[in-house]
């Protein structure tokens, strides 16, 4: 049996089993996807074959690809473009958020026909820009007035959404005047267990109704279902909450995630002392709030069933960068990228000197000393990027013959 295909295994012993069929599928489907789905094997590997040293410390997101970054919606309802992925989140070296976010950068232009050599030359211009917005000390955010190329476009796309065309895809109004969610067995799946399905309505609504003071704003829950979306967060219990708002009329659908151990705290790799949180939700919310320039509207935890969960709305302006818009099209590529680059630096300015991260004059000096880990870097993720080709291969002839054998 494959050594990748068991890592993969074992790692995931724990999920939900029903919906790691679905997962390790996605996985098998490309390369890309692969990584995105096996953030474990990335650590793992890292302990064995970091070539360069990185004594600064940093909050990270932990599990930074292209695509994990996205716009979103906050609660003074202007739209924003910055990472929106914290399950994996911890203190650790700024080094490890960016070498992992530069083999995806490999991996997604891979799919998009670029060359390698396109591919170094767009690494070395990124790293660059990482480096420079460190050096410079203050955080920004990216703001549509002022971006420019491929990105504007994008953002410019989904500010334009429609809230009610956003809810009639995902749920329809019955004859009751209430609604329901339309169930495709795709993302939005039934909760077979109704007692566990009256449970969780009946836990959601009290949380919802401490949030406001006034009885004529409480919410009325109107449905739950279970939701599958991402890659590496299938088979982790997620549901989705479908709530009205009488005094607004307001419908909002919120994402209910459950909240585990980051997986570079299950290695043994992690040796820097982490703050003690009551929990993962916790760890999950607080760091998100850390990085981001703002975060997104209705951001919280909630507990449900002894364990504890991460709460989000779903908005019609929440999504990730389309990149088949840049097929084909290095330059679009980089100026995408070029803008999550310095988006990465913002987020560790940001969160600097909180709970153990080094203050803003300690990156300012790792960027400055980037002679000494800059090179070193950018071959690893290069050659990672390679293995990553081979390890994809070998986890996907595993999957086929143990499917074809099914």
């Amino acid at each position: 049996m494959s050594n990748i295909y068991q890592r993969v295994m074992k790692y995931n012993q724990n999920r939900v089993p029903g919906f790691l069929p679905l997962k390790f599928k996605l996985m098998a489907s490309g390369a890309f996807r692969f990584y995105r789905g096996s953030c474990h094997l990335f650590y793992e590997d890292l302990l064995q074959k970091q070539t360069w040293t990185d004594a600064t410390k940093a909050w990270i997101c932990g599990d930074l690809h292209v695509e994990n970054f996205g716009t979103y919606r906050s609660r003074n309802k202007v739209v924003y473009f910055d990472l929106n992925d914290f399950d994996e989140a911890v203190l650790a070296h700024p080094t490890w958020e960016f070498v992992r976010f530069i083999t995806s950068v490999f991996l997604a232009g891979k799919e998009l026909k670029f060359k390698d050599e396109e591919l170094k030359n767009i690494t070395e211009i990124l790293s660059n820009e990482y480096i420079n917005t460190l050096k410079s000390g203050k955080a920004y955010s990216i703001e549509k007035e002022t971006i420019q190329g491929v990105l504007k476009k994008y953002i410019k796309t989904l500010e334009a959404r429609n809230e009610l065309d956003f809810l009639n895809s995902k749920s329809i109004l019955k004859s009751n005047k209430k609604r329901e969610f339309i169930i495709d067995n795709k993302r939005y799946f039934p909760i077979d267990d109704k007692t566990l399905k009256k449970a969780l309505i009946a836990d959601f609504s009290a949380y919802l109704n401490t949030l406001v003071s006034d009885k004529q704003a409480e919410f009325e829950v109107q449905d739950a279902a279970i939701r599958v979306a991402g890659t590496g967060s299938i088979g982790l219990k997620r549901y989705v909450f479908l709530v009205y708002q009488s005094a607004t009329r307001d419908f909002y659908l919120f994402d209910v995630k459950q909240a585990q151990p980051s997986s570079l705290s299950l290695t043994p790799f992690l040796k820097i002392e982490q703050p003690e949180w009551k929990n993962q939700a916790e760890r999950i919310q607080t760091i998100q709030y850390y990085m981001e320039y703002v975060t997104p509207g209705w951001l919280s935890r909630i507990d449900l069933d002894n364990e504890s969960f991460i709460v989000k709305e779903l908005q019609p302006e929440q999504d990730k960068m389309d990149f088949s818009l840049c097929m084909g099209k290095p330059k679009k590529f980089t100026d995408a990228c070029h803008y999550m680059a310095r988006l990465i630096a913002y987020a560790q300015l940001r969160s600097a000197s909180r709970q153990g991260a080094d203050n803003i004059d300690g990156l300012i000096k790792f960027a400055e000393n980037a002679v000494q880990w800059k090179a070193e870097l950018l071959d690893y993720a290069y050659n990672y990027y390679q293995q990553v080709l081979r390890d994809y291969a070998e986890f996907s002839e595993a999957y086929h013959a143990v499917n074809i054998e099914k």
